[in-house]
């Protein structure tokens, strides 16, 4: 493309590339341009002329920028050149975005250095341009004799330019040697194929994991076939493929590569797993059983740098169905220990995997009281690494072990797996819940007492002999009457089972004790709340014949009972957001004000629930 230009009172005809040369002599750069160019100074950001006319791909017009910048800006070329967008985009970023070819070339031809140039996420010009599917930027990029190794740099995430083709091409898409994308990853593979380096110069994560994390077996044979020597590449765990693609549980990509290095499945990463210990930590049944043939014929042979063999690995992050599927045909590793002594049910007590528990607390050969170095055994360290909560999974892992005949180390004193918290009575663990068991004891004892009481001395009596129904209740049909007779019912049943669940925690076990108090929590909450609704139904029973009254009633009982559950419920489970709440407001409220806005509130409701039982049973009396 030609220009028409005046020198020496002629016109003739300048090509881009000469215009280009007398726009760098123009100017040359200067100490002082350098420090004009540091970051966030006005001359480092990209002129928005420039840059529309870079997209647009119109050498003049790109030309035309150049010569305005520069002028305006005294300027040289090559400083110009080093001015990029808000996110470090650079003039060649921005070619090979909108793919403008002849736009690139001319900046390849003069300024191969921006090819190296990196944006904010670390993104050459050849990472944007296989991002974008442009093929033909790509091909022209990769073409350049001063490319510099271009095509192996990594960007922010560790990918290069043959990884990101990698993600965006599809086997089953490109089979038939169609599309953008298997042009770019082929034009890449061709070019790394020819460098016989090409393993020791790639920086970042081997393409061949990309194909292994997308499952594709022919792009892994296409890479593979092209490039055999990325199989000996780690990762920055260094782990191998084959570590990989047992994380992900790819069985194809581990078959493909057991044929192809059978060597893969013996080598470990930094950590000395070897790639069936990241299977059974994955828990990829399919995986595993691939991997169980091809790793080492004595299984407890093989272990990590802990000295821990797959089922440790497995039973310490809670896959049970690998578990389950290696107790069936490695039984001999069920009690084997690793460099601290522990067993795979002391790691699977110790984070509290209760599925995984049970699996081995079933499994016949297993020997209950083996002790880790420690001298605990997995009850031990279950109370040990965990402190007692109501949290329901704790509990429920001690209470497999302690089922399943799991005993404490005899030299362990029981008291002393408690710790206690501030503000707590110097008093030892065992007698700090004794204590608490006796008293939620009293008060289960007490409730059912009361609601026993008053279910033999209903409201209103009973008829006389006399009457048509004689020992039937004079308010049998009145509805506040039977929900009094419901609520009391609720409330002495919970509070005997209660009782019930409560003399479990007289025992001499502190974890039953334990376990015993906390369920007990919810059966009295349950029986409180009952006797509560109970105690209400028969006021308003009783002042039935004045509406204005029932109403109060109804409205202060329903106010109670709201607060009595709450209050309640954050005693009764400490770990809920309830509790934060209780506590939170009465550190910064008034009661006075808090029953004040509270009660308004609760008598609307209370009306609006006086109207409601009104239609619903039919009646205009409470």
């Amino acid at each position: 493309m030609d220009y028409a230009i005046s020198l020496d009172g002629r016109e003739t005809r300048a090509t881009p590339n000469e215009r280009f040369e007398a726009l760098k002599a123009r100017y040359l750069p200067t100490p002082n341009d350098q420090q004009n160019l540091r970051d966030g100074n006005l001359y480092k950001v990209m002129d928005r002329d420039l840059y529309q006319a870079t997209k647009e791909g119109c050498v003049d017009k790109f030309i035309d920028a150049l010569e305005k910048v520069s002028e305006s800006r005294k300027l040289a070329l090559l400083l110009i050149f080093d001015q990029v967008t808000p996110s470090r985009n650079s003039l060649l970023h921005l070619t090979a975005s909108s793919e403008n070819l002849d736009v690139m070339e001319l900046i390849l031809i003069h300024f191969p250095h921006t090819m190296t140039l990196k944006n904010s996420s670390e993104d050459t010009p050849l990472h944007v341009a296989v991002q974008d599917k442009r093929s033909d930027a790509t091909k022209k990029l990769i073409c350049q004799e001063t490319k510099s190794e271009i095509i192996y740099l990594k960007n922010k995430d560790g990918k290069s330019p043959l990884y990101l083709a990698v993600e965006k091409c599809e086997w089953q898409h490109s089979k038939d040697c169609k599309g953008v994308e298997w042009e770019i990853f082929q034009l890449l593979l061709q070019e790394s194929a020819q460098d016989e380096a090409y393993a020791v110069k790639i920086q970042g994560m081997s393409p061949i994991l990309a194909a292994i994390k997308k499952c594709d077996i022919g792009l892994l044979k296409e890479i593979i076939g092209r490039l055999p020597k990325l199989l000996h590449v780690r990762d920055e765990d260094e782990g191998t493929p084959m570590h990989v693609a047992a994380s992900v549980g790819c069985e194809d990509a581990i078959g493909l590569l057991l044929e192809k290095t059978p060597c893969l499945a013996l080598q470990t990463d930094k950590n000395g797993s070897y790639p069936i210990h990241i299977a059974c930590e994955a828990g990829h049944l399919s995986t595993i059983e691939r991997l169980l043939n091809d790793t080492w014929p004595d299984l407890a042979e093989i272990k990590n740098k802990k000295g821990q063999n797959i089922l440790h690995v497995a039973a310490k992050a809670g896959n049970n169905l690998a578990v389950s599927h290696m107790l069936v045909i490695i039984e001999e590793l069920v009690n084997s220990k690793d460099d601290d002594g522990n067993t795979p049910l002391h790691l699977a007590s110790m984070h509290n995997h209760c599925e995984v528990m049970r699996s081995l607390t079933k499994f016949k050969g297993i020997c209950l009281g083996h002790c880790n170095n420690d001298g605990l055994t997995a009850l031990d360290v279950a109370m040990k690494s965990r402190s007692l909560s109501t949290e329901n999974p704790v509990l429920l892992g001690c209470a497999i072990l302690i089922d399943a005949g799991v005993s404490q180390s005899k030299d362990r004193d029981i008291l002393s797996l408690r710790e206690q918290g501030s503000g707590e009575s110097k008093s030892s663990p065992a007698e700090l819940i004794k204590d608490r068991v006796d008293t939620l004891l009293l008060v289960a004892t007490l409730v059912a007492s009361v609601t026993f009481t008053a279910g033999v001395t209903l409201p209103g009596g009973y008829n006389a002999s006399s009457d048509p129904h004689p020992g039937t209740a004079t308010m049998l049909h009145k509805g506040m009457f039977q929900l009094f007779v419901i609520s009391n019912m609720l409330a002495m049943y919970s509070s005997i089972l209660a009782v019930v669940v409560l003399l479990w925690g007289l025992s001499r076990d502190i974890y039953v004790a334990e376990l015993a108090y906390h369920s007990a929590g919810p059966l009295l909450l349950m029986a409180l709340t009952g006797m509560s609704v109970a105690f209400s139904a028969a006021v308003i029973v009783a002042v039935s014949k004045l509406t204005w009254l029932g109403i109060v009633v109804l409205s202060v009982g329903v106010l109670y009972l709201v607060m009595v559950v709450g209050v309640l419920s954050a005693l009764i489970f400490p770990s809920s957001a309830l509790r934060t709440v209780v506590v939170c407001y009465i550190a910064v409220s008034k009661v006075g004000r808090f029953f004040k806005s509270l009660g308004g509130i609760m008598f609307i409701v209370s009306v609006l629930l006086y109207k409601l039982f009104d239609l619903l049973l039919g009646k205009h009396s409470l």
